[in-house]
């Protein structure tokens, strides 16, 4: 699943210098960029929308509990898909 990797460098250089309204407002872009690639690959998966919808909200918020504007903007898939996984089964679950 790709969130948006050519986004966030630009990002990431946004960040730097900003104050928290920065840090906002770059969480706020973060969280849709990611939301809406989630989805869209998880529903081009075979994924029910809602289901879909439901995971990737989970994971937003499970990313940001866990991590702070830089060290989302450094994630990689790879520390990524857990978060995902982990969402999914508890969507599932439900």
């Amino acid at each position: 699943m790709r969130i948006g990797l050519l986004v966030l460098p630009g990002l990431a250089a946004l960040i730097s210098g900003c104050g928290t309204a920065g840090e906002e407002s770059l969480n706020k872009s973060f969280d849709e960029e990611f939301r809406s690639s989630c989805v869209s690959s998880a529903v081009k998966t075979g994924a029910p929308p809602p289901l879909a919808a439901r995971a990737c909200a989970c994971t937003i918020d499970e990313i940001n509990a866990k991590y702070s504007t830089r060290e989302k903007l450094a994630l990689s898939q790879d520390e990524i898909m857990p978060i995902i996984e982990a969402c999914a089964n508890k969507t599932v679950q439900r």
